[in-house]
């Protein structure tokens, strides 16, 4: 048998210790077991030794680059001593080979297809590990052998490792490598050097340190090593999984889930399969399915989004139904037909495939598709070795409900919620008296107020937004009567019925109406004559004259089949709005991340045809920052600020929609602080006393209020409007506006103006200013 060598000249075992192989320490553990033991084996053992002993110079340590053909009978022996007889050496990895070098010199079939690369030497370094780690670990093994056999310190060594290799069938396996130094003696050359065993128990000694203590020279290795190679590829599967599943969170959750399906064809043993694992969270106690989740899914990732929902909703049903796996080892047209959710397997070439449900306490957790694309891959033989990671599964599955739980809880919190960083610490402090108050004294939780807090309320609206919708309505309306006409018109050449020209005529008396204007409820009205007199005669002619049917075709093809009328100019007119509120929206969304650098403020926006805020600024809200007005004085520059930016936004907008919207800004002043109250009912903030509530009844009728005598409506696009009470706001307000005039961001004409009284508030006056909508000022850049 050829001797296993690697390459020297990258280890250099030869020069860091002498080793011989020797079977002198394999004989003497014979002669004890002879000595000590009697049983049916103790006759071979002692076989052994006497072939041994015919041989006196297999008794000392053999040379250096000795052959040891001439020993084949007695290296059988040896082997047949150390292995069990159901070791099988075409399957079965082992090897035995000289103390501390790779070289191997006795070695099983499966050991050299693995480990001997295409240039015939032994593999030395694993896969993954670095020569100078080889090296280094290679030493400290060797001197822990030291340590152990001749200072006898109990010091613990790892005497294998995890070793990545491609097997002949072309399988990636982990293996488990184990050397096996019972068979070596160190022999000392010269005086064995004293040491202090506290040395070693209190810290770790350094390689370095070792080697000025006990340099290998003094040493030497008789005997030989026993390599032992265990196939722990799903052991260390399952390690990783748990790993994984230990450390999944929002950021890696996709990740995680698509590194764990790798691992589970190694886990079953079966390599030409693929895993996909899906969650099935719950929300409103309904099951849903996270898009991220599908993509490549067999069964549900096919692109359609609504056929998507059907398949999963009729996946789940199945899977409450019967709780058991299903396998369909030969995946055919006629074997799935019964499981209409697999419809698109046999369209996606998969010819096996296993659906197994992951569930925890009757609740289907999820779900672990096995799809494979050959025939008969798969049966239940193996999923009995998922016993392994099932418990794994379950608590991943888990994981991503509560992450899901947590995105949703964030979206609420952020978009509907009133507890915002800034004011949230007041409600974990009142959380947690709350809990240190023992449960039989427990009351509710006081209403949670912030006072003395000033308010500062924005409007941007949308003017002429109901004009615009009505414009809209009535368009689509016209539109769809005209094509109703040019279908009776047509329809009335072949077929003569008064009924259809009774309905010509309303049609048309409708469409002379709408010329002038469109009335409250009108639409609903047309709406009804079109669904419920026109639809039902055109579709019944159509059914039963086959001459017809190009004529409905026609009709149908200039009706959104959505909503059943002609509905694009609507359709165009809420485009328009919504992207107008979008880019206010994320304007406002990142500024106030700014605002709240400066000083901690609560920020509530509200959804109109616009888009209005309110933003409380005092030092109630901040938990530990001190309060000063330069806070206020420095926010009500930036919302003055902000509306021409938002104004200029809207403005370039214009060109690029197909109803180009218009904005009004406006801004309330009121300088005298208020009190505000979180009311639970509602889920947010109002104000307190009835002074304060005067600036909640001015807030909710200011937005239409006119010039006074002049009938004009205060706020004008392409303009900010600033509505106070008294001098002391306007004199704060001009020195802004002069400020942002001398920066061209607003132009120089300032009107002030007096506004007709409103019902309950009399004595509003009002700053209005135009915004230089053309050119960019480097602050709006940036």
């Amino acid at each position: 048998m050829e001797v296993l060598t690697a390459t020297q000249d990258l280890l250099n075992e030869e020069d860091i210790i002498q080793s011989n192989i020797s079977f002198a320490p394999f004989l003497r553990f014979l002669q004890e077991k002879v000595d000590r033991e009697k049983d049916g084996r103790t006759m071979f053992y002692q076989y052994i030794l006497d072939k041994f002993e015919a041989k006196p110079e297999l008794l000392q340590p053999l040379p250096q680059n000795v052959s040891l053909d001439p020993y084949r009978d007695y290296l059988d022996l040896l082997i047949a001593a150390i292995f069990p007889v159901t070791v099988d050496t075409k399957k079965d990895i082992y090897g035995i080979s000289v103390p501390f070098r790779f070289a191997i010199f006795y070695y099983s079939e499966m050991f050299r297809q693995i480990f001997v690369g295409d240039n015939g030497q032994l593999s030395t370094v694993p896969h993954g590990i670095s020569l100078s780690k080889v090296k280094k670990d290679k030493k400290v093994w060797l001197y822990k052998l030291i340590l152990d056999r001749h200072y006898h310190f109990p010091i613990g060594y790892q005497n294998d490792i995890i070793h990545t290799i491609h097997t002949p069938d072309g399988i990636k396996r982990q293996v488990k490598v184990n050397v096996d130094a019972r068979f070596v003696d160190v022999r000392v050359k010269g005086e064995l050097p004293p040491l202090d065993y506290n040395q070693f128990c209190t810290r770790q000694m350094p390689l370095e340190t070792l080697e000025t203590l006990l340099p290998l020279d003094n040493f030497a290795l008789e005997g030989f090593a026993i390599w032992t190679i265990e196939d722990v590829t799903q052991g260390e599967a399952v390690n990783t999984i748990k790993s994984l599943v230990m450390n999944m969170n929002s950021t890696n959750e996709l990740e995680s889930y698509r590194t764990v399906e790798r691992m589970v064809p190694a886990i079953l043993g079966i390599f030409d399969v693929t895993a996909h694992i899906v969650p099935f969270p719950k929300v409103n106690n309904k099951h849903v399915l996270e898009e991220q989740f599908t993509p490549v899914d067999p069964v549900l990732g096919i692109g359609n989004k609504k056929q998507e929902q059907q398949l999963f909703a009729q996946m789940v049903d199945f899977l409450y139904a019967h709780p058991e796996p299903l396998i369909i080892p030969q995946v055919t047209e006629d074997s799935i037909s019964q499981y209409p959710f697999l419809k698109y397997l046999v369209i996606k070439k998969i010819r096996s495939f296993v659906l197994f449900p992951i569930r925890y306490k009757n609740q289907v957790l999820g779900v672990l598709e096995l799809a494979a694309s050959r025939p008969n891959a798969l049966s239940e033989r193996p999923l009995w070795q998922l016993q392994s990671i099932y418990p794994l599964l379950v608590l991943m599955l888990n994981r991503s409900i509560n992450i899901l739980e947590s995105r949703i809880n964030q979206v609420i919190k952020e978009q509907f919620t009133a507890l915002q960083p800034s004011v949230e610490w007041k409600f974990i402090d009142a959380a947690w008296k709350y809990l240190l108050t023992p449960e039989a004294e427990r009351k509710d939780i006081s209403n949670i107020s912030f006072e003395e807090v000033y308010p500062l309320f924005g409007a941007v609206d949308i003017r002429n937004s109901s004009v615009e919708q009505g414009n809209a309505i009535r368009e689509d309306l016209q539109e769809q009567l005209q094509l109703v006409d040019e279908t009776l018109t047509v329809i009335l050449k072949s077929v003569k019925l008064n009924l259809l020209e009774e309905l010509q005529f309303k049609t048309r008396d409708i469409l002379e109406n709408l010329q002038h204007n469109l009335t409250a409820g009108e639409d609903a009205k047309i709406n009804d004559f079109i669904t419920q007199e026109v639809q039902p005669v055109l579709e019944h002619l159509c059914n039963n004259n086959e001459e017809l049917k190009p004529v409905l075709e026609k009709y149908y093809a200039h009706v959104d089949q959505k909503e059943g009328h002609v509905y694009h100019h609507r359709r165009e007119y809420e485009e328009s709005l919504a992207r107008v509120n979008t880019a206010i929206n994320h304007y406002l969304e990142k500024e106030r991340n700014y605002i709240q650098e400066s000083f901690p403020c609560y920020f509530e926006k509200y959804r109109t045809d616009g888009v209005e805020y309110t933003i409380y600024i005092g030092q109630s809200i901040a938990q530990e920052k001190k309060f000063d007005h330069l806070y206020l004085r420095n926010l009500r520059l930036w919302q003055l600020s902000s509306m021409a930016n938002i104004a200029r936004i809207t403005h370039r907008m214009q060109s690029k929609m197909k109803i180009p919207l218009q904005t009004t800004q406006m801004i309330l002043m009121h300088s005298a602080p208020i009190t505000i109250s979180f009311r639970n009912d509602e889920r947010r903030f109002d104000v307190e006393g009835a002074y304060n509530i005067r600036y909640e009844i001015i807030k909710k009728r200011i937005d239409k209020v006119h010039v006074k005598e002049t009938g004009e409506r205060l706020t004008q696009p392409g303009m900010i409007a600033i509505v106070y009470s008294n001098v002391r706001e306007m004199e704060e307000y001009k020195k802004y506006i002069s400020f942002l005039q001398s920066k061209n961001i607003l132009l120089p004409d300032l009107e002030m103006l007096d506004l007709e009284e409103l019902q309950g508030v009399s004595g509003l006056k009002a700053l209005r200013v135009k915004v230089n909508l053309e050119e960019l000022s480097s602050e709006l850049k940036a």
